[in-house]
Formats: structure tokens, sequence, C-alpha cells
């Protein structure tokens, strides 16, 4: 396993389940001068640029969820209104309104008071930039689910404070309600009404453990990247 070289708690401890699980760990520093590796048994984990530049240079594939995800899912799971949009056709959206990227890291996700302010952020962005807009809703807590070949491995309460079963038991509908790749997080919030809500879904390669077993996501991160064909 391939991961960066900065010091980081939960991505340490991962090295240390890999290991123990019988896999070696290469911590890489100049990622974009990757070194020579096995790509058979190559396999990725840490930010999304460390990730996407080491799976270009050694020509991996990283299984990842398709960026519209939300958009398949039904609203008894989001319970909020949400669709895809462009920056360029937001029109009379009341705000505050919460906002995403389609396409990840573009702009920062959030929730934003004005017209004024989403501007400011997606300054220097085309008009033709799609975007995942959807009503505010206040979630008490959120959990994060890992997930491999439609089971849930791993659940854990990382904000508020709410029963972890209960969220892994949402999460395990949400698996079986929308199609997903083999191996992903996601990630579930608590509404005050006490309905489990989808909140996103992320890839693993690039997903912090946020309280959730490292022995327990092994398996997942080695079925997150692969050699390219």
């Amino acid at each position: 396993m391939l991961i960066p070289d900065k010091p980081d708690a939960e991505r340490d401890a991962v090295a240390t389940a890999w290991e123990s699980a019988g896999g070696s760990v290469s911590r890489i520093g100049r990622f974009w001068e990757p070194p020579e590796v096995d790509r058979a048994h190559a396999r990725v984990y840490g930010n999304d640029t460390f990730c996407l530049v080491l799976a270009e240079k050694l020509a991996l594939h990283l299984v990842s969820p398709h960026d519209r995800i939300l958009e398949s899912a039904p609203e008894a799971l989001l319970h909020r209104r949400l669709r895809i949009t462009s920056l360029g056709k937001l029109g009379g959206e009341p705000f505050p309104v919460f906002v995403k990227p389609v396409t990840p890291k573009q702009f920062k996700s959030g929730v934003y008071a004005s017209r004024e302010a989403l501007a400011a952020e997606t300054h220097g962005l085309g008009p033709e930039v799609e975007v995942i807009v959807s009503e505010v809703v206040t979630f008490v807590a959120e959990a994060r689910a890992f997930v491999l070949d439609a089971s849930v491995k791993t659940c854990a309460i990382y904000e508020g404070s709410a029963d972890a079963e209960d969220a892994a038991q949402f999460a395990a509908q949400v698996i079986h309600a929308i199609e997903l790749p083999r191996t992903c997080v996601v990630d579930v919030g608590l509404l005050p009404d006490g309905r489990w809500a989808l909140v996103e879904c992320n890839a693993t390669w690039g997903a912090g453990l946020n309280g959730c077993s490292a022995s327990s996501v092994v398996d997942c991160i080695a079925s997150a990247s692969s050699a390219a064909p």
C-alpha cells in the first residue's frame, strides 16, 4: 500500500492494520515521481491529489462512486430536495442553500448564505460547471460506513451522538437502494426528528476513518484500486 509520508493518526492506524494483515506499506513524499512498484499488488490510500497523481503515474484504476450518485437516490433516503444544475443556470434559488460541485474539489462544498458568497467562492469557474443544489438540513449526528460487496464492514459516529448500529442499518438500506461500486464509503446523518438520511458517498481510497475500525477497512482499501488493464 502506498500512502503519503506525512504523519496522520488515522492513516497510520490503517498502515499498521495493513501490515498486521500481511501487507507492506511504502510512505511516499515525492508522489509525482513515484518509485518502481509491482503494479499488480500496488494499492493507494491518501488524499485525493496523492491518489489521483499516483493512479496516473502508475496506471492504476481507482474505484469511485459516480459523481452524480446522489441524483439517483430516492427522496426517501435523502429527506431533502436536491437537484443537479450548472452555475450558469442557478436562477431563482432561495438562499441560504447547500451547494456542492459535482466534480469533487472544484470549490468548497457548504451552505452559502447569499448568491454573492457563492459567486466569490466560485470566481474563475465557468458557467457550465455542474453543481449539486439542495435545501439546507440540520443533522444532529453524522456517521461513516465503509462498504464492500454490498455489506457494511464498519461504521462509526464521527459527529454528534447517535447509535452506530442504527446508522449501519440505514447505510445497509442505502447500499441496496442505489447502484454503488464494489467498495465506497457511505456517510449518513441523523435528522432532529429521528430519521436517518444519506449525506454523500465517497471513494474508499481517499476516505478517512472517522472513527471506524482500521482493521475492518483493510479489505475495502485493497479493493479500491488495482492495476489498470
